[in-house]
């Protein structure tokens, strides 16, 4: 996978969106640090943003001190040098309100610590809710937010000073190898079925050789994905929750590592690839593959298209009206 590709348009703007990354190391710096929010379940976009997120602290020396999900981790742990780092993706706002929620208790619970946010798409449902939010996050001195595209950091600065424009942390793993594989035949369409989708109509039917979505192609294996949340959850409930860090959360990044494998093949076999996911788009393009890019329920996936991936040459961007979510209460 290494090979021809390496000096095309695509490979030289891979490996510029790579290294747009490397600011991240000063803002750690040699401090301690809590990678924290790291995703237990099997979307394997988030497991994608997990994996890029871990590749650059190796490639960058950095270890982090702790690495906890959200629903296995105590703000006690924080000590007065450590950083607090949070996972990137898509859930800052209110249509996950859980993740949200907990990086708000953090930033009013440690105004002394630094907290960077690693690249998210941000998105609020009203005006209200997002300055709700925005006055907590504006009460920290030392509050960095990445964002992943032009809009999110047009609505960033009511929350911080400090607002970096960040591609995904999944790009660090950028020329996967997949073996074994020739260079795919027909197409494979990754299509939402959760409250980001929407209807692309015949958009999507036209090209269908392969037809699926992360809780499809996850299927049976998600019962092994729930044995590792009740796990450490657990642990967690009984005052072990240092121990299930160091134990199972690393066994859950093992085996979260066979779920891309996995997916990293299906889509290696495939030549085109047509998907109104963020990260069937960026993995296809991990891939060097030939996608298709539809929207999302808000704008999600042409904002960050035209921010970061339109200049490639295996990347065609379908743009739909944005409409309202439905946010649930």
């Amino acid at each position: 996978m290494k090979s021809h590709h390496a000096e095309s348009a695509h490979g030289k703007l891979s490996a510029e969106l790579m290294a747009r990354h490397d600011v991240l190391r000063d803002l750690i710096g040699c401090a301690p640090f809590h990678y924290v929010d790291i995703p237990v379940h099997g979307n394997i976009g988030d497991l994608l943003i997990m994996h890029g997120t871990l590749a650059f602290f190796r490639k960058q020396g950095l270890r982090p001190k702790l690495i906890a999900p959200y629903f296995a981790y105590d703000a006690c742990w924080i000590a007065p040098e450590d950083v607090i780092v949070f996972h990137g993706g898509g859930n800052f706002g209110d249509l996950y309100p859980y993740f949200q929620e907990l990086r708000e208790r953090i930033v009013q619970s440690h105004p002394e610590n630094r907290i960077i946010v690693l690249p998210q798409s941000l998105h609020f449902s009203t005006p209200e809710k997002m300055a709700q939010s925005a006055k907590i996050f504006r009460s920290h001195a030392d509050m960095h937010l990445c964002v992943r595209d032009r809009v999110s950091f047009a609505m960033a600065q009511e929350f911080t000073d400090q607002v970096y424009l960040l591609p995904d942390m999944a790009h660090q793993l950028h020329l996967m190898d997949v073996h074994g594989l020739s260079s795919g035949e027909g197409s494979l369409r990754i299509s939402r079925v959760d409250d980001e989708s929407r209807d692309h109509g015949r958009k999507l039917e036209a090209v269908s050789d392969t037809v699926t979505d992360w809780p499809q192609f996850v299927g049976a294996r998600e019962t092994q994905i729930n044995l590792f949340r009740r796990a450490i959850g657990a642990f967690f409930r009984r005052g072990l929750g240092r121990q299930a860090n160091r134990l199972l959360v690393l066994l859950w990044i093992a085996y979260s590592g066979r779920l891309i494998a996995d997916a990293a093949r299906l889509f290696a076999q495939h030549e085109l690839i047509v998907t109104d996911r963020l990260h069937g788009h960026i993995l296809a393009c991990l891939l060097n593959r030939k996608n298709i890019v539809l929207d999302n329920i808000y704008g999600k996936n042409s904002r960050y298209v035209e921010a970061w991936t339109g200049g490639s040459e295996l990347v065609m961007l379908q743009k739909s009206k944005p409409v309202a979510p439905t946010v649930r209460p």
